[in-house]
C-alpha cells in the first residue's frame, strides 16, 4: 500500500527531477568541491581532533542540564577562542581516497557555530523548566503539589477569581508563578545569523491542543 502510495505521489507531483535546471545541481557540486579544496589547503597548528575534544570539554562542563549564567557567559567567550583557533587548523590528511579529515572540519566548523547558538539561547533563558533549568529561578514547587491541580486552577480561574482555600497552602502561589514562567518562556528559540554572530528571538508554541502542566519527578 505505501508504495502504491508514493508512485501515486510522484505521479501527481507538478515539477519531476528533470524539470530542474542542472545548473542547480552544478552549483551546489562546485561549492563543496570548492569548500573541500580550501580545507585542504589549511596549514595551521591546530589538530582538528583535539580542537574537537576541547570544544566538546567545555560544552560538556556548561552547557547540560543543570545551568548557571555566569558559567555560560564564560563558555559564550571560551567558544569564541575556539572559533579563532579553528582559523588556524591543519588539515592533517590531504589525500583524496577515503578520506575524513576535511569532512570532519567542515562538521568542527558547524559544531562550533551550533555551539555558540545552544550556548547563547541558554544564557538568554532565565528559567527553570524540565530537564534544562537554572537553580537561580527554581519555582520552588511544594512537595505534595499535584499537576493536576494545575488544570483545575486554570478551569477555576476561567470563571473567575481564584480562592487561595481552594488549593493547599503555597500552592496557588506557586501556579501563579508557574503560569507567569510560561507567558515569558514558553517559547521556541530562533537563532539567526547577521554580521556573523546568532541573533536569537522567539516564537510562541501552539498549545491549543494540549495544556502544559507542571512537572513532578517524584
Amino acid at each position: 500500500m505505501m508504495c502504491r502510495g508514493i508512485f501515486t505521489y510522484i505521479d501527481n507531483l507538478d515539477k519531476s527531477v528533470e524539470d530542474i535546471p542542472s545548473t542547480i545541481f552544478g552549483d551546489s557540486r562546485n561549492h563543496w568541491e570548492n569548500r573541500l579544496k580550501k580545507i585542504k589547503e589549511m596549514k595551521g597548528k591546530e589538530n582538528p581532533y583535539q580542537l574537537h575534544k576541547d570544544l566538546g570539554d567545555i560544552m560538556m562542563g556548561s552547557v547540560l542540564i543543570v545551568r548557571d549564567n555566569k558559567k555560560l557567559e564564560k563558555t559564550v567567550q571560551k567558544i569564541d577562542d575556539i572559533k579563532t583557533r579553528f582559523n588556524d587548523v591543519n588539515c592533517v590528511d590531504t589525500t583524496d581516497w577515503a578520506n575524513p579529515t576535511p569532512s570532519f572540519i567542515n562538521q568542527l566548523y558547524c559544531m562550533i557555530e551550533l555551539s555558540r547558538v545552544i550556548t547563547k539561547g541558554a544564557l538568554m533563558r532565565d528559567e527553570f523548566r524540565g530537564a534544562h533549568y537554572k537553580p537561580e529561578f527554581d519555582l520552588q514547587q511544594p512537595s505534595n503539589f499535584d499537576p493536576h491541580e494545575y488544570i483545575d486552577y486554570l478551569e477555576k480561574k476561567n470563571y473567575g477569581e481564584v480562592s487561595e482555600k481552594a488549593f493547599p497552602e503555597g500552592h496557588l502561589d506557586y501556579m501563579e508563578r508557574f503560569e507567569e514562567n510560561n507567558k515569558n518562556w514558553l517559547k521556541s528559540t530562533i537563532a539567526e545569523y547577521k554580521d556573523g554572530k546568532p541573533e536569537i528571538s522567539y516564537e510562541p508554541v501552539d498549545i491549543s491542543i494540549v495544556t502544559p502542566r507542571p512537572r513532578k519527578y517524584d
